[in-house]
């Protein structure tokens, strides 16, 4: 049983890998991996079968996107790390947790696009040969915006922020690729814009905000606390 969204950081060969979907291997264990003949693998009832298996050494390897498409899972990459995203289960594989925050059925619809957007322009970015306009990322912040009149709760607005900050941020990346800076210096950030992205579009797909995610905007703020000096009266 699945309950929020399981995340799992896995190394890749290089980054071009995932952009052409030749992906770094997942391995599967089992007795099954040991033999030779192996050419399918079966994940939760979903047949992962053909150029997507490879059995090297005894051990079974499957390729990542037919593993994400088999679990339903959504990938992003950043640099070396892939994160696979497992969407939530059900209301009943979850039960009552009190972290659990739902989104209203208004800010759902009128939000439930935007991820798409995002995606668009991260893997637009990636690419040295194309230009975007400037406009394209304002233009997303006005769906972002326009959207933020149909929230009715808190978690409503976290998915905005959320989201608001995921384009912010990729913008910046963006234009500093263009301005020349060094790819390892302009990236900075973007796992964070990557997963607040990924865990907003889960968010906005299932209704709930699971209390788990692992995006900056999404985390509880500490509380300030004061420290007093030993010789403090």
């Amino acid at each position: 049983m699945r309950c929020g969204v399981r995340r799992y950081f896995l190394s890749l060969f290089t980054s071009a890998l995932l952009v052409v979907g030749v992906a770094a291997q997942a391995p599967v264990g089992g007795e099954q991996a040991r033999s030779r003949g192996l050419t399918q693998v079966t994940i939760e009832g979903k047949q992962i079968s053909g150029d997507d298996v490879l059995v090297h050494k005894g051990k079974a390897y499957v390729s990542l996107p037919a593993l994400a498409q088999a679990l339903g899972a959504s990938i992003a990459a950043q640099g070396t790390i892939a994160v696979l995203g497992i969407p939530a289960g059900s209301e009943g594989d979850c039960g009552s947790t009190p972290d659990v925050k739902r989104l209203s059925n208004e800010y759902r619809k009128a939000a439930v696009h935007i991820p798409d957007a995002i995606e668009s322009l991260r893997v637009q970015a990636k690419k040295p040969s194309v230009v975007i306009p400037g406009a394209s990322f304002d233009e997303v912040d006005r769906q972002i915006f326009e959207a933020e009149y149909h929230a009715r709760n808190d978690a409503d607005k976290s998915v905005s922020y959320a989201l608001s900050h995921s384009n912010a941020t990729l913008a910046i990346m963006y234009y500093k690729l263009r301005r020349g800076i060094y790819p390892e210096f302009a990236m900075e950030g973007q796992l964070d814009s990557i997963l607040c992205e990924m865990e907003s579009r889960f968010a906005l797909q299932f209704g709930r905000l699971s209390g788990k995610e692992q995006c900056s905007v999404f985390q509880p703020k500490r509380e300030k606390t004061e420290v007093k000096t030993a010789d403090s009266k």
